[in-house]
């Protein structure tokens, strides 16, 4: 990855952004199980399902963050505890194969896999959604299913990284986490490098040659982060293609602002409004 005081700053695989102790809360319990999943391969995919409710309305598959070579199902455990308990969605977490050891697109195919999973055991509206390189992951598990003929309720993406060159002024110009000498090494150990990047199905949304027919996107994104004009381009590129979208840039949050466990959590509560919105509903951007 990079090189020195970001380097220490990664070592966890509960770590996303420098400089924050994420605050702990109590808060009622959330029961939850572990769980496998046949991966497209035959390997066993760990999951871990946490049920708010009695009888949760939408199953969340959640794809952790973690710059595609780390994080884990116990690493995001109390972030997707406190998502769970503030709703009565189902939350999903996937534990994927990660890289260097595993190229794309095997994560892609394991989230998939658990996608799949869950809309065969439960009868209510399945979603797909990850934070950072999860998100990223997440919305090529939505062009899959678009191209393999199958049905997705939405997908609810935040602050993914989409370019794996870095190319958008957000990069340069922001000084926020995660530098883009960061995420271009993250980019290269998940994907590799060459010329044939942009022409890899699933590698990332910006590009698939045509966009249309995907299910919803609900997209949140901070206001300094390095990664907007990836998703502003990737919103507006939705609407050109009558795909339903909204869009919130919101100064209050950060990148890797999902790992806070906190009551007061912005991106927790904006999922919580996601789940809740009709599966037909415009195309629109806002700020929040």
């Amino acid at each position: 990855m990079g090189h020195g005081v970001e380097d220490e700053v990664m070592t966890s695989d509960i770590s996303a952004r420098p400089g924050a102790e994420y605050l702990r809360e109590k808060r009622l319990d959330v029961p939850w199980a572990d769980t496998f999943v046949q991966g497209a391969d035959g390997v066993d995919i760990r999951m871990r399902v946490y049920e708010p409710a009695a009888r949760p309305s939408v199953t969340l598959v959640w794809a952790h963050g973690g710059s595609w070579t780390r994080g884990s199902i116990e690493g995001w455990h109390e972030a997707c505890a406190a998502l769970a308990a503030l709703g009565t969605a189902r939350i999903l977490s996937v534990g994927y194969r990660l890289a260097p050891r595993w190229l794309h697109p095997t994560a892609v195919m394991d989230i998939a896999a658990a996608t799949l999973w869950a809309q065969q055991t439960y009868r209510h509206p399945v979603l797909v959604g990850g934070d950072s390189a999860g998100g990223t992951l997440a919305a090529g598990v939505a062009l899959w299913f678009r191209d393999n003929g199958l049905p997705l309720d939405g997908q609810v993406l935040a602050y993914p990284p989409l370019d794996p060159e870095c190319t958008a002024d957000s990069y340069r110009e922001s000084r926020s986490f995660p530098p883009r000498s960061l995420l271009l090494d993250a980019w290269g150990e998940y994907a590799g490098s060459g010329a044939d990047l942009r022409e890899r199905l699933y590698l990332s949304p910006l590009h698939a040659p045509k966009l249309t027919g995907l299910c919803p996107v609900s997209l949140i994104v901070g206001t300094t982060d390095p990664v907007r004009d990836d998703v502003e381009q990737f919103a507006q590129r939705l609407i050109a293609s009558s795909v339903p979208v909204d869009l919130a840039v919101s100064p209050a949050v950060a990148h890797g602002h999902f790992l806070d466990s906190s009551l007061a959590n912005p991106v927790h509560h904006w999922i919580q409004t996601r789940l809740s919105l009709p599966t037909n509903r415009p195309p629109t951007t806002d700020g929040a």
